[in-house]
């Protein structure tokens, strides 16, 4: 994907703020969807991009942190927002992930999710997240959703990706 195609991928209103916002983008692998999100996020907005393989950004508004989003603590801040791009099909005990994770949201903070919507897994997506099981885990966390933002298809197989936005 283009960084044109990530942004519209996951451009929505709940990033159109006047205030800076500060998010963690899990498993931001080369970077294009924290460098989409920067794009997006009012000046002066910061992004902790976080994944197990190094990268480097050129931007004072991104800081890469070598970590397992999953296993390791995460920076001790609160955040306006969380996004997980084709990251969480990563996660074997979503349920247990998603109710500690959710504690860095500030109140009426967001989750972007933006998966593949499928169901069998592969080599590549070992636990699957369509969109159907997406909404049925983020509602046992207490997190509702706001919308499926958008979805186009997938360049690696025949299923669509799509993004969507919950709440806290």
């Amino acid at each position: 994907m283009t960084l044109t195609e990530t942004k519209a991928l996951i451009n929505c209103d709940r990033l159109q703020s006047s205030h800076p916002q500060t998010w963690f983008d899990l498993g931001c692998g080369n970077g294009l969807f924290s460098e989409a999100l920067k794009g997006l996020l009012p000046k002066d907005s910061f992004i902790y991009a976080i994944d197990k393989e190094p990268t480097s950004f050129r931007s004072k508004q991104i800081e890469f942190l070598q970590l397992d989003f999953v296993n390791d603590p995460l920076p001790k801040v609160f955040v306006n927002g969380i996004l997980m791009a084709n990251a969480l099909h990563f996660v074997k005990d979503k349920i247990q992930f998603l109710d500690k994770i959710k504690e860095k949201l500030l109140p009426g903070g967001v989750f972007l999710l933006v998966e593949y919507d499928m169901v069998t897994p592969n080599h590549w997506v070992p636990y699957p997240v369509n969109f159907l099981l997406a909404q049925n885990l983020f509602k046992q966390v207490v997190l509702e959703i706001v919308y499926k933002i958008s979805d186009r298809p997938s360049t690696f197989n025949n299923s669509k990706i799509y993004s969507a936005l919950f709440h806290h």
